[in-house]
């Protein structure tokens, strides 16, 4: 509830988890910016149909899929820290729905659809006219096929980088993936977003959007609701200045030439990437069409 709140405050929009301590309605009561759902899809389509539903009379404004998480990965960190969830926790979203065989917190993961295909997708679309986002995609082949079956929005994300081990970081995927989907869809990520410098990043990567996570908690644990409005205060702080000590005035003018890559290299490579670079620094007006000339007949001589 307090996540809510400190969303709202910030004017942002705070998406709500399946497996919240918080109900979809008692999120909804105490929300003054847009809400979204993340739903894991359940074996029980009944159930999963029933979370859908709510969400949507409660004003929620898009359904968030999680498809990253499947449920059955490596419980090795689990067990290295005996972590269990405590038994006073309530997963608030599933009192009062008289189904049998309900999931809690010792089979929660055990209860995910593991098979998902694009046809469920459809199924799904069918209960509702809530925009759907897909988080967990990882590849340009499946962005591809994102913007193929319809859908509004994706995330690139990998749950937190502890579903698989190993696995490529958000940031490094981004791109190919902005570049799949063209403007045919919103492309967000999350992972690792610390810092309103990373936040400025994504979006000169082409994300629309990035998600915050663990720093929820940090905030939460120190002041409650008003350590998260400090923890989102400190973000956009540290991308004002990130976008001063980049010459920008607006995010929108945010591309991947600011951002070096692992390689050592810009967004762009070579002849080709400064040419593209030059065309950007005309666009904003930087460059007048008299000095773009005059490098770029340097660059080609």
């Amino acid at each position: 509830m307090a996540s809510t709140r400190a969303a709202g405050e910030a004017g942002t929009i705070l998406s709500l988890s399946t497996a919240s301590s918080y109900s979809i309605e008692e999120v909804a009561e105490v929300a003054t910016a847009p809400l979204w759902f993340q739903l894991y899809f359940f074996k029980d389509r009944e159930l999963t149909e029933i979370l859908v539903r709510r969400a949507q009379d409660a004003g929620y404004s898009a359904l968030v899929l999680t498809v990253d998480n499947l449920g059955a990965r490596s419980t090795e960190r689990e067990q290295r820290y005996a972590y269990t969830l405590q038994a006073e926790r309530i997963l608030k979203n599933f009192v009062g729905i008289e189904l049998p065989n309900l999931p809690n917190r010792d089979n929660f993961g055990a209860s995910f659809e593991s098979a998902l295909h694009w046809s469920d997708l459809e199924w799904l679309r069918s209960l509702t006219t809530m925009p759907i986002v897909i988080k967990g995609i990882q590849t340009a082949e499946d962005a591809r096929l994102c913007a193929e079956n319809g859908v509004e929005g994706l995330v690139v994300s990998n749950h937190g980088g502890h579903a698989l081990d190993g696995t490529e970081g958000t940031i490094d995927m981004l791109p190919e993936v902005v570049d799949a989907v063209g403007d045919r869809l919103e492309v967000y990520v999350d992972g690792g977003i610390r810092h309103g410098s990373d936040v400025l990043k994504a979006l000169a990567l082409g994300a629309k959007a990035a998600f915050v996570g663990r720093p929820i908690f940090w905030g939460l644990s120190v002041d409650g609701q008003a350590g998260l409005s400090h923890i989102l205060e400190i973000f956009r702080d540290e991308l004002d200045v990130a976008m001063g000590l980049c010459g920008l005035t607006d995010v929108k003018n945010a591309t991947a030439s600011l951002v070096s890559r692992q390689n050592g290299r810009s967004g762009g490579e070579g002849v080709i990437g400064s040419l593209e670079r030059l065309v950007e620094l005309l666009e904003q007006g930087y460059l007048d069409r008299n000095e773009f000339d005059s490098l770029k007949g340097k660059l080609l001589g």
